[in-house]
């Protein structure tokens, strides 16, 4: 599953697996919490919504909207290459699933991190097997599409299941910060 920070008061849990080991679902369930109430709320987001999917990526774009990429669908399949922005401006009754107009996306990965920020997508460590990739998308620019990213420094180690985040404040300002997982042995 994914929490994502929409608002200085609101979050929204989307999807992931249920249930035991060997025992599970994997859900595609859009859930809205309020911090100040402490309250959860199942939401039921008109348009086309994101297949059922656990491991996938999610990030705040704007306030009230967020996007969904990647993931796995249960039994080893990676989710569809669709990149999905759930619109809560209009309020939550009225919420959205957008899908993103067709682009060339890198491959799905259930371990990939997406993140935004002025107007530019980071997707890092996506593919079939886990690597140190990372790709960027302007949503400014038309045609869009993903740019693979050529690194000539020393890159992290290849990991999986991690975290990510990007610092908008102070010295780090803009800079990606990788940490936890685990390595490929």
């Amino acid at each position: 599953h994914t929490i994502t920070l929409v608002s200085k008061t609101k979050s929204v849990l989307f999807g992931g697996a249920t249930g035991d080991t060997g025992k599970y679902s994997i859900t595609g369930d859009t859930f809205l919490f309020d911090c100040v109430t402490r309250k959860w709320r199942k939401l039921d987001p008109s348009g086309s919504s994101p297949t059922p999917r656990a491991a996938h990526s999610a990030t705040i774009v704007e306030i009230n909207q967020l996007v969904i990429y990647g993931g796995a669908t249960g039994g080893g399949q990676l989710a569809p290459d669709d990149l999905y922005l759930l619109d809560l401006r209009s309020g939550e009754d009225q919420s959205q699933w957008i899908v993103v107009p067709e682009l060339e996306l890198p491959l799905a990965e259930d371990t990939g991190i997406l993140l935004y920020s002025r107007s530019h997508f980071w997707l890092y460590n996506t593919g079939n097997e886990p690597v140190n990739d990372v790709w960027t998308l302007n949503v400014e620019k038309a045609p869009l599409y993903w740019t693979k990213l050529e690194i000539e420094s020393e890159a992290p180690c290849i990991r999986v299941y991690h975290a990510a985040a990007l610092c908008n404040t102070g010295t780090a300002n803009g800079m990606m910060v990788i940490f936890g997982g685990r390595t490929v042995d």
